[in-house]
């Protein structure tokens, strides 16, 4: 499994306008990816700080999905009133564990 990363720095009274945005916004766009397993979102509130992790199959269906996904990630951005662009990495998820 693959995980693309996401960090924003935004402004903390803005923060549930951001996770909105997420929900009504970027998860449909990741719904329609080939690949897509699944998204978790992490906010500080004090900070104004929100982490995307989302999830995949492959790492070819991962990198395929950014094209699609880069401009609603900037919409999120732009409505948070972030301090820079989102940052993004893109990892090998090596070990993952629910209960």
């Amino acid at each position: 499994m693959y995980a693309r990363h996401v960090t924003v720095h935004g402004s903390p009274d803005k923060i549930d306008e951001g996770i909105r945005s997420v929900r009504e916004r970027v998860l449909p766009v990741l719904r329609e990816c080939a690949g897509f397993k699944g998204q978790l979102l992490l906010v500080d509130r004090d900070k104004g700080e929100a982490i995307g992790i989302s999830l995949w199959d492959t790492e070819e269906n991962m990198r395929a999905s950014e094209e699609k996904v880069q401009a609603v990630r900037q919409q999120t951005a732009d409505q948070v009133d972030a301090s820079s662009a989102p940052d993004v990495a893109l990892y090998e998820l090596s070990v993952f564990e629910t209960t």
